[in-house]
Parts: structure tokens; C-alpha cells; sequence
């Protein structure tokens, strides 16, 4: 009997910015089984898009390997003492879509098991993996909250004088960081011995905002107003996006600095999309906004969102997920709208076709393809 031989594999490991989250809503979701244990009807609420790079990927230059995507929404490597979880430890937050349903008052109607850890994914038979990870690690999230909290009531620079010249934001900085060098220092010598015979592709973040084109802020002094993704009511001052990337950009630099300490391929986004953060328009903005609008066109943006509930009820959000994003959502009209989907600066259709041109120009300079 003529021996067989196993197709190479490929595991797609990260967290939102890998599953693809909003690409396409709720009809472009790759859903796992009802009986699969990981949550309601709708799925795993982990918010992985057909769109996203890995299934691209999977689609066309990786046709001819296993594929398996255990990507999701909110990853963080470990759980940093408040339980969320993600490639080292079980995730027990999910951002969706689909979104966990709730009663009348907001509370949610259950809550979906746990995530295996996705590191459980990896085995001795794993050739290929590609790992977007650390932005919640970092909780990025949580420093745009605060700058959109703080300037709600300042103009300038509120968010970055806070972070800069205050001892609270100094140390808060400082922990951040320190929580996100540890989580790589602790994961990469576990992933390598999960999957001893893989090569390692570890993918950067966007560029989410400009860091100095004044031409792209025409509203007054103070006020965050950039295309498609912020309005004049969104309390995120023109005078923070340029610390806000610093943050993105330091986060990528210790990614890079573990893949190459490691001996892994670091892939960078964020060269490729300094020209098409959340603040361009039509075909040159490759990025959501911290909201979008129902009624955007879906050709130009590359998605149709899911509709939250009129008015100003907290969106459907687990109960973690809800408390994480408490900051953002703290000022209703500045922040949220009714009839419209919250997408927290995620890249879109045209920024996830991005991603897999990068990544298949590294797969191909490494002699993978």
C-alpha cells in the first residue's frame, strides 16, 4: 500500500487584527459548529472574517495545506491577571460579531464557554504559523479610551500630557510595557517547543492614524475630526493621534525585536499603510474608524456592519468585553450612535488584502512558496 504523505499545516494564531473582526459583519463570519461547546447559535463569537489574511492566505498561495484558524477577538497572550486569555491561556472575552444576544436590559442571555488556549493548536506536525499578537497585550484599547475620555473635556493634547507629564500615566506607560515584554518572553520559547519544526511568521499592526499631515485635520483647534472614522462629536483631539501611533509603533517594535531575537520572520504593516490610516478617504483609507455608519457604502468600505439597537444602549458585548470598552463608550453622544457598529480602528477589506500581500511577499522570500 503506496505510503501517503501528510499535507504541510498551517496554524493562524492572533487576535483581531488577524481573525479580520467586522470584515464583511455578520454574513462573512467563518462560524464553527452549534455542538462545537464554544457558545450560542451564531458561533464562537470570536468575529473571524472569510476575509480575513489567514483565510486569504488559505485560499491561495497555502491552498495545498492544512488550515487551521483559531484567531479571535480580544486575544492577549496570557491573561494578565484579569482573566481575558488568549494564546497561552483560555480566552473567556469575545468582542463578536455575531454579538452574545441580551434581554431588554442589556444584560447578556448567557455567557459562551471559553476559548481553548490557542497554543493548543500547535503540535510536531505544524510547518507553518502566523501569529498577530500584543496590541490587547498592551491594551492599546485602553489608552484611546482614555484619551477619548479625557478629551471630552480639553482641547489639545489631553491624552498624551496625561501619559507624558503625569507620574500616574508615566507608570501606567511603564506597566503596560512590561506586561507586553513578558508576555513575549514567556511565549516564545512555548511556542517553539508546540511546534518544533514551524516556521514562524509574526505580523504586524496597521497604521492607525497620521503622525504629522495637518492638511488632514480642517477642523478647528482641538477638535479630532478625520475621515470616515471620526466626527466632530468623537472626543479623540487631533493633538493625540500622533501619540496614540507611537503606541502601535512601539508595540510592533517589540514584536519585531522577539521574532528576531528568536530567529523568527517579522512582518511589517505598518510601512506599507502610512499612507492609508483611518484619516484618508475612498480607496486610500484602509482602515475602520472607532465607529462606522450603517449607511456607508459597502464597496468603499469593504464590510456591511451588523445594526446595534437605537439609541444609546451599551452594545451587545460579553460582560469582559463590555467593562474594557467602558472608557470609549463613556460619553454616548461623542462616542456611540445608534445604528451603527463600533469597529475600533480594525483594518478593513482593503487593509486585510494588504496584510496578505505582505505576508505572501515573506512566505515567498523565505522559500516558503
Amino acid at each position: 500500500m503506496p505510503h501517503i504523505q501528510p499535507l504541510p499545516q498551517y496554524v493562524a494564531l492572533g487576535d483581531s487584527y488577524s481573525a479580520g473582526q467586522f470584515i464583511g459583519g455578520d454574513t462573512n463570519l467563518v462560524r464553527e459548529p452549534v455542538d462545537g461547546g464554544l457558545g450560542g447559535p451564531d458561533g464562537d463569537y470570536s468575529g473571524r472574517s472569510k476575509d480575513s489574511y489567514p483565510q486569504q492566505l488559505a485560499r491561495t498561495v497555502l491552498s495545498g495545506y492544512e488550515f487551521i484558524d483559531v484567531t479571535c477577538g480580544g486575544a492577549t497572550i496570557d491573561d494578565r491577571g484579569l482573566g481575558l486569555g488568549g494564546i497561552l491561556t483560555p480566552q473567556t472575552v469575545f468582542g463578536g460579531p455575531p454579538y452574545i444576544p441580551v434581554d431588554g436590559s442589556g444584560v447578556p442571555q448567557f455567557t459562551p464557554t471559553p476559548r481553548p488556549a490557542q497554543i493548543d493548536a500547535l503540535s510536531k506536525a505544524t510547518t507553518l504559523v502566523t501569529i498577530g499578537i500584543g496590541g490587547n497585550q498592551y491594551n492599546l484599547g485602553q489608552i484611546i479610551a482614555k484619551c477619548a475620555s479625557l478629551g471630552a473635556s480639553a482641547i489639545g493634547s489631553p491624552g498624551t500630557d496625561y501619559y507624558r507629564h503625569t507620574e500616574e500615566g508615566r507608570a501606567d506607560l511603564a506597566r503596560k510595557e512590561e506586561d507586553l515584554r513578558d508576555g513575549f518572553a514567556k511565549m516564545m520559547p512555548e511556542l517553539r517547543e508546540r511546534a518544533p519544526h514551524a516556521k514562524f511568521f509574526f505580523v504586524g499592526y496597521p497604521t492607525l492614524f497620521p503622525t504629522a499631515d495637518p492638511t488632514l485635520f480642517p477642523t478647528a483647534e482641538g477638535q479630532g475630526t478625520c475621515d470616515g472614522g471620526l466626527d466632530e462629536n468623537i472626543t479623540i483631539k487631533k493633538g493625540d493621534m500622533p501619540f496614540i501611533q507611537q503606541q502601535f509603533d512601539l508595540v510592533d517594535s517589540v514584536i519585531r525585536e522577539a521574532a528576531r531575537d528568536h530567529g523568527h520572520t517579522y512582518v511589517d504593516i505598518a510601512e506599507s499603510t502610512r499612507a492609508h490610516h483611518v484619516c484618508r478617504e475612498g480607496t486610500e483609507k484602509w482602515m475602520f474608524g472607532l465607529y462606522a455608519r450603517y449607511t456607508f457604502d459597502e464597496e468603499l468600505h469593504g464590510y456591511k456592519p451588523a445594526r446595534f439597537p437605537a439609541g444609546k444602549d451599551m452594545p451587545p458585548f460579553s460582560p469582559g468585553w463590555t467593562a474594557w470598552m467602558q472608557g470609549m463608550l463613556a460619553h454616548g453622544d461623542g462616542i456611540f450612535r445608534g445604528n451603527e457598529t463600533l469597529t475600533t480602528f480594525h483594518p478593513n477589506k482593503r487593509g486585510a488584502d494588504n496584510q496578505t500581500r505582505q505576508v505572501t511577499t515573506a512566505l515567498r522570500t523565505a522559500g516558503i512558496i
